[in-house]
């Protein structure tokens, strides 16, 4: 296979396996509902496979609710359901630490150390007078119920007899203080083996918890409650570097950054993170290559500093010196024949290849 071909497939080709996406959340939509809602009622009374962790109860809203449960409109806004036709609301913050939660069933038990992705929609209701900064999952290996109504903190959970759990910060892919419309929450993680339920909430005090407006003393009757809707959670490939085998981590990585690492490449570096981690046998060359443009000195500088980075990311994150191989060749290998003169910026990029490691 040539350098060029190389450029058509992404890193997360090489796998395995393929896997379907396939959702592992049970009633990820709250579609699935026994009754409609037309009072405050326990949102667990209406909902399949949905529990609540502690006495405190969320809502849930549907188009066939009553006014104030209904879809789009109800007693704490306006917002159309991201899919079908409803979701549920929580406080995430309140007076005295009050705190609200949803506990969910996956299909079956996680696979230790396996790759999974979570991801799930949110929206501020108009009525909230907070917003919070960042939110998280739980990840539990059996339901729990917890006779109060305030924070579900980890020393809380400690005290849960047999109770395994870790926690996933989620990302978000705009400000979670939108009220117009629903905004992505996701994180990947890879699993500890023993999880069978998700809970979703705010699992920090009132004092603990990162806020929006980090200079606004909330009053007592400030509160955050969000929408939430569309829970996804599937395994994902297991990355595979054949040995060997060039791969290209990043194509053209030189502008506009120079050698600095971007999100998409320190993504990418965690994988093969994990890669050389569960492989021990295995010792990685990373090498630097540049386009023509400036002087052989230059071009060899540049791509000897990127190639660096990567290397040095690699082991902070723990990867050993004598595993990493690293080098800048500058503008010396280009991926295709051309005159002298010719530029090619296709020619920058960093290449890599798995081979066996070689204690000396």
């Amino acid at each position: 296979m040539g350098y060029r071909t190389l450029f058509l497939f992404s890193i997360s080709l090489f796998v395995s396996m393929t896997l379907s996406s396939q959702n592992l959340i049970l009633n990820p939509g709250f579609e699935n509902y026994s009754s409609c809602p037309y009072s405050i009622t326990s949102m667990d009374m209406l909902l399949e496979e949905i529990s609540l962790p502690t006495s405190s109860s969320g809502d849930y809203f549907h188009e066939c609710g009553s006014e104030d449960f209904s879809v789009p409109s109800n007693f704490k806004g306006t917002q159309k359901a991201s899919e079908g036709s409803g979701y549920i609301g929580l406080y995430f913050y309140a007076l005295n630490n009050y705190r609200e939660y949803v506990q969910l069933n996956t299909s079956k038990k996680l696979r230790e150390k396996h790759p999974y992705k979570i991801s799930l929609q949110v929206s501020l209701a108009e009525t909230s007078t907070l917003a919070m900064k960042n939110m998280s999952i739980l990840l539990m290996n059996k339901k729990i119920k917890v006779p109060n109504s305030t924070v579900l903190t980890h020393s809380r959970l400690d005290l849960e007899e047999n109770v395994e759990f870790h926690e996933v910060k989620l990302r978000a892919d705009n400000s979670i203080s939108e009220k117009e419309g629903w905004v992505t929450l996701s994180a990947e993680f890879d699993a500890k083996g023993f999880e069978t339920q998700i809970i979703f909430g705010n699992f920090q005090t009132n004092e603990d918890t990162p806020l929006l407006q980090p200079d606004k003393r909330p009053l007592s009757s400030d509160f955050s409650y969000y929408f939430v809707d569309n829970f996804m959670l599937e395994e994902l490939p297991r990355v595979n570097y054949e040995k060997d085998k060039i791969y290209v981590l990043e194509q053209n990585p030189f502008e506009p950054k120079g050698y600095e690492l971007d999100a998409k490449a320190v993504a990418d570096i965690q994988k093969i993170f994990k890669f050389l981690k569960e492989n021990a046998e295995v010792q990685m060359k990373i090498t630097g290559h540049s386009d023509n443009i400036g002087t052989t000195e230059y071009n060899k500088f540049i791509s000897s500093l990127r190639a660096r980075a990567v290397a040095l990311h690699l082991k902070k994150l723990g990867i050993a010196d004598d595993r990493i191989v690293w080098e800048g060749v500058g503008d010396t290998k280009p991926l295709k024949s051309r005159t002298p003169r010719a530029n090619d910026f296709e020619d920058g990029r960093i290449e890599f290849v798995m081979t066996k490691f070689e204690d000396e």
